[in-house]
């Protein structure tokens, strides 16, 4: 087995393999994504049951076999257990994760999408921000990132304030994106243009976006 290599980055898929391992799919910034088997992940007395599930952030060392990635030692640093807790704060990171494995490649460099899936994690804990709000701005960088954000169809008219939104997602720095807030009917217009690019953009059926949009609440109008 080579040598050991450190990687910080977040499991955004973990899956059984074999009778007592995980799979997990590390998004790893500038590494992009890195399928890892977490040896006895599944035991209850394994040291890395809790460091191979989904939504774990932290430094992880990972060491290459023959033909495989092997996790030798994590260091995790954000659970973000409050997912676990909550089923619709479960739902939208789910949701992020799946947008950001079906955007990011093995081996390419993904370190804004790592960048905006960590600060929208964030954003989705904190009580400043509504669910649906956190989502809007994921998405619309997600895509702008994927190289695909055509910006504002032309010959309609759009609330200034949205308009304004709109320019933030597309040229604010990663990290300053959850800096402002809208009214609620600003808030209704930027979300119904998120799920207008979603159905043109995001071409597959996530899972958690079916459960979130099936809930009958407000924000998934």
């Amino acid at each position: 087995m080579n040598d050991v290599e450190n990687y910080t980055g977040m499991i955004i898929k973990s899956r059984p393999a074999g009778d007592y391992d995980r799979l997990v799919t590390i998004l790893a910034g500038s590494a992009g994504k890195i399928n890892v088997f977490a040896r006895g992940a599944r035991k209850p007395s394994s040291r890395f049951a809790a460091s191979s599930e989904n939504f774990a952030f932290g430094t992880f060392k990972i060491a290459r076999g023959q033909s495989s990635y092997y996790l030798h030692e994590a260091d995790i640093t954000n659970y973000f257990e409050s997912f676990r807790t909550d089923l619709e704060l479960l739902s939208y990171a789910s949701y992020f994760a799946e947008v950001a494995d079906y955007y990011c490649v093995e081996g390419d460099d993904s370190s804004d999408m790592a960048a905006l899936l960590y600060i929208s994690f964030l954003a989705l804990e904190s009580p400043i921000f509504s669910n649906r709000f956190v989502r809007c701005i994921f998405v619309l960088r997600a895509i702008l990132i994927n190289g695909e954000f055509p910006g504002l169809t032309a010959g309609r008219t759009y609330n200034q304030a949205v308009v304004a939104a709109v320019e933030r997602i597309r040229n604010e720095n990663i990290k300053n994106l959850f800096s402002f807030k809208l009214t609620e009917n600003a808030e209704d217009e930027l979300f119904s243009l998120c799920r207008e690019y979603e159905k043109r953009f995001l071409l597959k059926q996530f899972r958690s976006l079916e459960f979130l949009d099936s809930c009958g609440k407000k924000e998934h109008i």
